[in-house]
């Protein structure tokens, strides 16, 4: 088969998604998301929270944040959100493509009285910092110390002269902090960071070398490697889940699920051999075992990665095809296009 010569144009674009890629693997990704941002607060605000999340809330301190899932009835995932006590309210952060949907399933219960939910979007913007010297960077330009942030905490400092609320949480394997500014103070910020962050390789990174640092680590991405089309266990999303509070949307399901066996397929990694990269929806047929010769399963989503210099993929597999090192071949329609080998996640640690 034939190949069309690489441009100049495609050689630039690979350096700099190579560069991009190095300052989250050795420096510091300077990243803005699109993301949702709900203000919510009132007397009531923990306990009707805490009936739709998977998550325990009631029990969150000033500083304390949770990863928690809004589940359908049947147990799918509807969105995933961060929820952080900020004190006087709660601060809930999505996707931005659960933001609409969140916000007018959480306005049903402001008519019950003293619940109240802000969409804060479009006044606060959310810069994240990803790769092993990001906590480095944030301690430089506040002038204070963060220590060992855990998971989901949060904490508030200054850069720039702008207020910043600081929260811990890994995007794709590396050392990672979300920034929550005012809309208004958002560049301002960002360009002393990047300024600043020149000592400790600090670059603005676009999304083509996330997606491969986040496939590397095995993170599901909204809307494509998790959605209503999975159940919240099958994505992996155990985190996200608490066994001990009380009733909520969706609980039976993943309960049922949690202490009898396990869902019916599993998010999972696949080292992929095939002369393109495998799209969504290409499908896993399995060779050898009890389901040999048939479906057992689907590619999410798929790379090239850096690290291991081999194209990877996220996807599910059969229940009975989970075991390291089984393999499959690709299909798209009725077209094999290649082969496909299970492995643990993340490809890389």
């Amino acid at each position: 088969m034939s190949h069309q010569p690489i441009t100049e144009e495609q050689r630039d674009l690979a350096a700099d998604v190579r560069a991009d890629y190095d300052a989250i693997r050795n420096g510091v990704a300077v990243l803005e998301f699109p993301a949702g941002k709900l203000q919510l607060s009132g007397k009531n605000a923990i306990q009707f929270l805490n009936g739709l999340v998977s998550n325990e809330v009631k029990t969150l301190q000033a500083g304390d944040g949770v990863l928690a899932t809004f589940p359908t009835l049947q147990g799918k995932l509807a969105a995933l959100c961060r929820i952080y006590n900020i004190g006087d309210h709660l601060l809930m952060e999505l996707d931005a493509i659960n933001r609409e949907k969140i916000f007018k399933n959480l306005s049903r219960f402001v008519p019950a009285g003293e619940f109240f939910v802000t969409d804060v979007s479009e006044h606060f913007a959310m810069l994240s910092l990803q790769g092993p010297r990001s906590a480095e960077l944030i301690e430089a330009v506040t002038d204070q110390p963060l220590g060992q942030l855990q998971q989901f905490r949060i904490v508030e400092r200054q850069i720039a002269n702008a207020d910043v609320f600081i929260a811990a949480h890994q995007r794709c394997g590396e050392d990672g902090y979300d920034l929550f500014v005012r809309a208004d103070d958002a560049a301002r910020v960002k360009q002393m960071l990047l300024r600043d962050g020149k000592n400790f390789g600090a670059r603005e990174v676009g999304d083509a070398a996330f997606q491969i640092a986040r496939i590397e680590a095995g993170v599901p991405r909204e809307g494509v490697d998790a959605g209503e089309d999975y159940i919240v266990l099958e994505s992996e999303l155990e985190a996200a889940v608490s066994y001990t509070k009380g009733c909520y949307l969706g609980q039976e399901v993943i309960a049922r699920i949690h202490w009898r066996g396990q869902p019916a397929k599993r998010l999972r990694g696949f080292l992929v051999e095939a002369e393109e990269l495998p799209q969504r929806g290409t499908e896993l047929f399995a060779v050898e075992g009890q389901m040999a010769g048939k479906r057992a399963g689907e590619i999410t989503s798929s790379t090239h990665s850096l690290l291991l210099d081999r194209k990877i993929a996220l996807g599910y597999a059969h229940r009975y095809c989970l075991e390291p090192g089984t393999e499959f071949i690709l299909k798209l329609g009725e077209t094999e296009i290649g082969r496909a080998k299970l492995v643990e996640l993340p490809f890389v640690k």
